[in-house]
């Protein structure tokens, strides 16, 4: 009997709890919360344009003659622009068929003419240097 007298009495409690709180102007927050613990509004900082060329591909532009890409393709493939080693690299250059797409070339590279895949080998060096050959462009002192 007691037990049954203490939860209803626990019960009616939590009802009028419950109706005071919903009639009222009650807020979870604490008092002045809302200005303590706003964001402020997140900045827009304007850089300047950063060209997305590497430091050892601008230093290697100023020696580069067909003399090195001669040498590279014969190290990368032979010299054979037809290479299809079925290693998943293909070309004169040895191109990964993302890197030529992303390079804007259509197709695989070990199908493209010599003078595409030149051109394409010129772009990626620019761009990324000349780590993107790191075995070849040891051996023919490049980097």
């Amino acid at each position: 009997m007691r037990n049954l007298l203490r939860r209803t009495s626990l019960l009616a409690a939590a009802v009028l709890l419950a109706t005071a709180l919903l009639s009222s102007d009650f807020s979870a927050d604490p008092a002045g919360a809302a200005t303590l613990y706003r964001r402020p509004a997140a900045r827009r900082v304007v850089r300047p344009f950063r060209s997305r060329v590497s430091r050892s591909a601008v230093r290697a532009l100023a020696g580069i003659g067909d003399d090195v890409w001669a040498r590279l393709r014969s190290c990368e493939s032979g010299g054979r622009y037809g290479t299809n080693t079925g290693n998943g690299f293909y070309g004169a250059y040895q191109f990964h068929p993302r890197t030529w797409r992303t390079l804007g070339f259509p197709g695989l590279p070990h199908q493209a003419p010599p003078e595409m895949q030149d051109e394409a080998a010129r772009k990626l060096q620019a761009r990324s240097g000349w780590g993107q050959w790191p075995v070849c462009s040891r051996r023919i002192g490049a980097r």
